[in-house]
């Protein structure tokens, strides 16, 4: 049996890696979109594993300073139980040292891990501290809003002229500078962006409603979340509707009941060369992705 080659993310690698991701994981959903956005945001960051010329593995990370976020690391079924899992997650870990040795950084990581995948991140060094969970909902109608419904919630569209105020906010809750991201999203949903202010002006939170999933959905006030919802619920989606939040958000599960979400799954939040958990997780009404964190 040929050795394992891995290698860098082409163009040509985005058609067999969507394939390959929906045998992994078990859906069905397109990821060509996700992945171009992903490689635009970190275009050394992602990797292709070959076997004999075949694509059999991808993994990938994004490196915001402070941390990286591993994603989509996958193994095709028919090639799994052979270490592969283990030799690609190897290998990102040793890019993330080197790439954060070059910007003298702390080689730390952070990813969302299934159940499935768990037990080889324990094995690599990683812990769990939270659970990052998965709630969905069906492909409804776009439900238009109420003449006056955004100026009476003082709701705005997010456009990068806000981003130096949102920044360091948002910085505080994530636990790094994810500028980068809220650009290239703000570049790809430019209609889809809302920022929401209390009375005093201040910010009290934001989301970005991508094509299949609200966010990233960050709310620095408690209690003015469900606005913001109704407001990207206004919008049309692509299939199934998936929201990403932190189990330490105490106020997401029964917000998202009244407007038709359901429970999926969760998957464990786990960091590496970590000593505690990251930013301000519990004003995380729902991460970018589960490959952005």
């Amino acid at each position: 049996m040929s050795q394992l080659f891995i290698r860098q993310f082409t163009d040509a690698d985005t058609g067999p890696a969507d394939e390959l991701l929906n045998l992994a994981f078990h859906t069905s959903a397109s990821r060509a979109h996700d992945l171009a956005i992903y490689r635009q945001l970190q275009p050394d960051g992602w990797f292709a594993a070959e076997q004999g010329r075949r694509l059999v593995g991808m993994v990938g990370a994004i490196h915001y300073g402070d941390f990286a976020h591993v994603g989509l690391m996958a193994v095709h079924p028919e090639a799994q139980r052979q270490g592969f899992g283990m030799a690609l997650m190897q290998f990102i870990l040793a890019w993330i040292e080197t790439y954060s040795r070059a910007g003298q950084q702390p080689p730390a990581s952070w990813l969302d891990a299934s159940l499935m995948g768990r037990p080889l991140y324990e094995k690599l060094g990683y812990t769990s501290y939270d659970e990052t969970g998965i709630y969905v909902r069906p492909i409804n109608p776009a439900a238009p809003l109420p003449g006056g419904y955004l100026q009476k919630h003082r709701i705005q569209a997010l456009t990068p002229h806000e981003l130096d105020e949102l920044a360091p906010l948002d910085r505080a809750v994530f636990g790094a500078d994810r500028r980068k991201v809220l650009q290239a999203l703000l570049k790809v949903y430019p209609q889809r962006a809302f920022l929401q202010r209390d009375e005093a002006g201040q910010i009290a939170g934001y989301l970005i409603a991508q094509k299949n999933r609200i966010g990233p959905w960050v709310m620095l006030q408690p209690g003015q979340a469900e606005a913001l919802l109704q407001t990207a619920l206004s919008l049309p989606y692509e299939g199934t509707l998936a929201v990403n939040p932190s189990s330490k958000n105490k106020e997401i599960s029964e917000l998202l009941a009244r407007h038709g979400f359901e429970w999926s799954r969760a998957n464990q939040h786990m960091g590496w060369r970590v000593s505690q958990l990251h930013g301000q997780r519990q004003q995380v009404f729902s991460q970018a992705s589960l490959a952005l964190g």
